[in-house]
């Protein structure tokens, strides 16, 4: 669940350094400062010198299904789901091809809290399985059964407090602080030397592992504790089960979390049906040029600690601040750092001319692509560090990370407090372009919410409310975890249609891992555009490669008229140059091989359908020498 972020947890010394740091030298040593002072939190009391597990081998085959557990299936009307319930559906989910359930719900939890009904996020006892989804040997046969499917189970973990009627508040006083988020829920007070808390907490969390056999967790908001997690991981390892561990919000930190759910999401509102992501969208491989340094507009904000006032600049010239993108340099940030020893991931740089020789008390940095880094932020991934003095800075952001990129289709936080009424909060909604082109054939780990696969219809829980607090409006709530799923749809050949072809779409990822794999996140992919011409606007095909073949991805969103496109298969940049002919097979929606000359391949011509429509909105090829 995605709370208000924009309470600073920076301390008033820490506030008031950046402020007077900024007088003489520049910004470079309160930045680090600040950095350092996180990762001290980040490694502190408890932290183990044990060497910390990696990421599991199966992490990057991973086609993560997040399923609210109580409106995945309805057998006794609303919000009846049950863990057995669930487990008579495995069947399906096995056979969409889905290798990982987010399953947020488990644990004892308040029935009408938020939004008005039962959700993992009004957590009463962590520690105790919700019994009105079953029983701890029904919990424990859904995992067995998963595992027997070939399914990891991930658990949704409220990391940070929990419901003011919890007893854990009146058994473990000292444990808890108000929340800073929302004041109607209790913190616990991770920082306040609780040794009980920490051991009590790496014990539930290690025995989901050791007795019920779950394969991690995602981290409601943020990891809270890492050297905890790290504890919990180490315990797994050694009980012969290594797990991962994914945060909602965008930190990744080695030994602890191995990817973030919130990475690159395709929608980036909560609150506006439309706000898609646009590279993700129509530039794939414009996206990954942001990201890698080689294109991009960055806006840089400074705020002057004296007066208060601000000056603004961006790489398109807009602004008094004069801004040029210098790509990737070495690491500045060592954003995961221990001590003064740098992560070694290089970082984006940017020049910032014309800046007033006044005390700075913050700057920010936005991308065109949804980035946005800050000196006073409360996540440490998103911190920048910049060096110089003015009229001319050097700010350094960090677009890359470690562990493993993910991508987000829609997740159960779509429809927040505020959605219009009569929207679908689902975001493919029947378009292959988006599922396709857009999601499974990028090189990330791909997560969505169960129903996106058939255009499920959204159906709230009658008592659903649209507030966030309280009971008003009840059935009117857009919230997607209040989804009921409506099974009987899959018989409609609308429906049926869209889980056919998703379905065949994860299979083809998988059958073509070896070009369509999950790259490292500090490893540019072998990504690039493909030069076309076409008919309509469509978004800009994508290539990917390995020594042996391409995959081509071509895309149609237009859900009226098919799209026709010639596109020159840049076969030299990509290394496959030099041959006779080559074969070409229809991977996606057809099973066809043709055999092209490469100066056929110079002038490559295809249908795209239109999308939401079967067999339409993307097209898929696989390239290779015809030896």
């Amino acid at each position: 669940m995605i709370v208000n972020n924009s309470h600073s947890r920076m301390n008033p010394s820490r506030r008031d350094f950046l402020k007077t740091g900024t007088r003489g030298t520049g910004l470079m040593f309160a930045a680090n400062l600040l950095v350092s002072a996180n990762q001290r939190a980040v490694l502190g009391a408890g932290a183990t010198s044990s060497p910390q597990p990696s990421s599991p081998h199966w992490t990057k085959d991973l086609v993560i299904y997040e399923i609210a557990t109580k409106g995945f299936t309805s057998p006794n009307g609303p919000e009846s789901g049950t863990f057995n319930s669930l487990r008579a559906k495995l069947p399906y989910v096995q056979e969409l091809g889905i290798t990982g359930i987010w399953l947020t719900g488990h644990s004892l939890a308040q029935p009408h809290y938020f939004y008005n009904i039962w959700s993992q996020y009004s957590n009463i006892e962590p520690g105790k399985i919700e019994p009105s989804l079953g029983t701890p040997e029904e919990f424990k046969s859904l995992i067995d059964e998963a595992h027997n499917r070939g399914i990891r189970v991930f658990l949704d973990v409220h990391v940070h407090g929990v419901h003011p009627s919890s007893p854990l508040i009146k058994n473990h006083p000292g444990w808890f602080r108000k929340w800073v988020y929302d004041a109607s829920m209790v913190d616990f007070d991770w920082y306040g030397g609780h040794t009980d808390l920490d051991n009590w907490w790496v014990t539930i969390w290690t025995d989901c592992v050791t007795q019920y056999g779950v394969d991690g967790f995602r981290l409601d908001i943020d990891v809270g504790r890492p050297d905890l997690w790290a504890r919990i991981r180490q315990n797994a390892a050694a009980a012969g089960h290594d797990i991962v561990a994914f945060e909602e919000d965008n930190s990744v930190i080695p030994g602890v979390t191995d990817f973030a759910q919130r990475e690159n999401p395709m929608s980036v509102s909560q609150t506006e049906p439309e706000a898609l992501n646009p590279f993700l969208v129509q530039d794939v491989a414009g996206f990954y040029d942001r990201k890698f340094g080689k294109a991009g507009d960055y806006r840089v904000e400074i705020q002057y600690a004296d007066d208060g006032t601000r000056a603004e600049g961006s790489v398109s010239g807009k602004g008094t601040l004069r801004v040029r993108l210098d790509g990737l340099t070495a690491d500045k940030i060592g954003r995961r750092r221990a001590g003064d020893h740098l992560d070694g991931i290089p970082d984006v740089q940017l020049t910032v001319d014309n800046v007033s020789a006044k005390p700075i008390d913050n700057i920010m940095v936005r991308d065109d692509r949804g980035g946005e880094w800050q000196l006073q932020y409360n996540r440490i991934r998103r911190l920048l560090v910049f060096e110089g003095k003015p009229p001319s800075l050097q700010i350094y952001v960090a677009t890359l990370g470690h562990g493993w990129p993910s991508i987000q289709l829609s997740c159960h936080d779509s429809g927040w407090e505020g959605f219009p009424q009569d929207r679908n909060p689902y975001v493919a909604q029947g378009s292959r372009a988006l599922f396709g082109y857009s999601f499974l054939f990028t090189p990330m780990i791909p997560i969505f919410f169960s129903g996106e696969e058939f255009d499920a219809s959204f159906r709230p829980i009658p008592w659903l409310s649209p507030h966030f607090l309280g009971d008003q409006d009840a059935g009117k709530g857009r919230w997607l975890y209040g989804c009921m799923l409506d099974w009987d749809e899959l018989d409609k050949p609308e429906h049926r249609a869209m889980f056919e072809d998703v379905k065949s779409m994860i299979a083809l990822r998988k059958r073509e891992a070896d070009v369509l794999a999950v790259i490292p996140d500090r490893q540019e992919p072998k990504l690039r555009a493909v030069p076309r011409e076409r008919d309509i606007a469509v978004p800009i095909p994508y290539i990917r490669w390995n020594d042996r073949s391409a995959i081509l991805v071509a895309a149609n969103r237009n859900t009226r008229n098919d799209a026709q496109l010639r596109l020159r298969i840049p076969l030299q940049e990509i290394g496959m140059a030099g041959h006779r002919s080559y074969k070409v097979t229809d991977l996606w929606p057809g099973d066809e091989t043709k055999v092209y000359s490469d100066r056929d391949l110079a002038g490559f011509t295809c249908t795209v359908k239109r999308d939401r429509t079967r067999g339409g909105g993307v097209r898929v090829f696989k390239i290779e020498p015809n030896l």
